[in-house]
């Protein structure tokens, strides 16, 4: 895994350095000589386009090596400095510096280095910051941001207004969180990390690699049976969302993540309808009332008895019957207890109920749903969701699987973050697979962070898989399950090597 470093942290850090008696203007010119080797202008005319803050002095810095190395090369910027370092740096090339203003071609270039703002951006930018960036995404130059897209949030990944689109982000010391979440995965392109001697930097989170997945499958016995694979229950669906049922047993990968039994417990006032869509699971019925599960204590003892893992919450509607089954699974389920969907939204009425749990818990929301359960606007979580999937987590004791374009999950001791996807997963059912993925993988036996994080990894690699072979819009939940196999096959195979 990779460490990934919030803006609180890599402040401290960067100020930890300059008290140790570096100062940043050195540290700056180090940033310089690091972007210049790694990332080298094009051929012909450049451009640095620097800001006020020390991102800008990283762009003052580049300007003066790369003069000094004969590259041709322009720089723009916006005023005097705020920065003391960056002010010592703009003094020494301040003759050849042209002030930003509309009319300027930015047409001309072949490779624009973005130094505007870096991870102290806090709010929606105006003015002649805006129309610099709209103006760095309309040329065709190959674009380079120093240390994060100017326009982007360093902890949440969102564009508060414009960002620059760029082609390769060099991130200083540490790789940033916005880079790899929500609007970061547009913006900052190839990413890297440059040391440059600052202090080791507090990690907030990690973000994972295709090694630390590569044992989730490692080979099996051939004296083995179906009841040493992995048992799990599945809870779900409602004469509204009987779709929700099917694809949550889909989520369990019809077996392809490794169980050797699934029992789909469904109301009995859609048994007909399911039973027509599956094949290798088990069925149980259960009384309906409404059109949804009624509640029942005989039948969900049925449904969890010599279960390994439960999930439950995929299309079950909003009833008092849910509640009353939430609350019951909740107490009495004495294995990993995954929840989604419907009984997230139940959940969010009392979350406390999650500290009375005899065994794990993994909630799978996506970031409205989180926000019922933090009581938080949805942009709230959204702005920092490594911080508050983590508090979440932490406070009721579980592990949070927190959906998005990519996927932030949290034991609230430490945060991982899973950037594999497509935007064809962008439909109904794709978060139902997720929960089904990572509560076939709990009754294999896995810890439950290993198997939250596991299930996004290679659930994103089948997404991505199904959008090759049918494209970013019509790619399908059912397109993504097919190839589930596939990933598992890939992985086992790396794992016996």
């Amino acid at each position: 895994m990779i460490k990934l470093v919030s803006a609180l942290n890599a402040k401290r850090a960067d100020e930890r350095t300059i008290e140790s008696g570096i100062r940043s203007d050195d540290l700056m010119q180090r940033v310089a000589k690091g972007v210049l080797e790694n990332a080298p202008p094009a051929e012909g005319l450049s451009l640095i386009v620097s800001g006020k803050g020390g991102n800008g002095g990283d762009g003052y810095a580049l300007y003066l090596l790369m003069k000094q190395k004969g590259y041709s090369v322009d720089i723009v910027d916006f005023g005097e400095s705020k920065h003391e370092g960056a002010r010592i740096l703009r003094k020494q090339c301040e003759n050849d510096i042209k002030c930003f203003d509309e009319a300027m071609d930015f047409s001309r270039y072949q490779t624009i280095y973005d130094c505007i703002f870096g991870i102290g951006l806090s709010r929606a930018l105006q003015g002649a910051a805006v129309s610099a960036i709209r103006k760095i995404n309309a040329a065709k130059a190959r674009v380079v941001a120093v240390d994060i897209p100017s326009g982007l949030s360093c902890d949440g990944g969102i564009a508060f207004s414009d960002a620059v689109r760029a082609d390769v982000t060099v991130c200083v010391q540490d790789l940033k969180e916005g880079c790899f979440l929500s609007d970061g995965l547009d913006c900052a392109g190839e990413v890297g990390a440059l040391d440059i001697g600052i202090q080791e930097a507090e990690a907030d989170a990690h973000m994972l690699l295709e090694e630390d997945v590569a044992n989730l499958f490692p080979p099996l016995k051939r004296n083995v049976h179906k009841g040493s694979l992995g048992k799990l229950s599945i809870i779900a669906g409602s004469e509204s969302y009987s779709g929700a049922a099917v694809i949550a047993e889909l989520g369990a990968a019809a077996f392809a993540l490794g169980d050797g039994l699934v029992k789909l417990c469904v109301p009995d006032c859609i048994l007909y309808p399911v039973m027509n869509k599956i094949t290798e699971c088990t069925l149980l019925s259960c009384l309906s009332q409404g059109g949804h599960i009624a509640y029942d204590e005989s039948t969900l003892d049925k449904a969890i008895n010599g279960a390994d893992a439960v999930l439950f919450g995929n299309g079950v509607d909003i009833s008092d019957d849910g509640r009353a089954t939430l609350r019951y699974l909740i107490k009495n389920t004495k294995v990993p207890l995954v929840i989604d969907a419907d009984g997230i939204n139940m959940l969010a009425e009392e979350p406390a109920l999650l500290l009375s749990r005899p065994a794990t818990t993994v909630l799978t929301p996506h970031p409205r749903e989180m926000s019922r359960l933090m009581g938080l606007p949805t942009e709230e979580i959204l702005s920092d969701p490594i911080s508050y999937a983590k508090e979440f987590a932490s406070r009721y004791k579980a592990v949070v699987a927190l959906k998005g374009a990519s996927t932030v999950v949290s034991d609230g001791k430490s945060a991982v973050v899973s950037t594999t996807g497509s935007a064809g997963m962008a439909k109904g059912g794709s978060g139902d697979l997720l929960a089904g993925a990572v509560a076939a993988l709990l009754a294999g036996g896995r810890d439950a962070m290993v198997s939250a994080y596991g299930a996004a990894y290679v659930l994103g690699l089948a997404g991505e898989g199904a959008t090759n072979e049918m494209g970013e819009y019509s790619s399908l939940p059912t397109d993504t399950h097919r190839h589930i196999a596939s990933v598992v096959k890939y992985l086992a195979q790396k794992a016996a090597k």
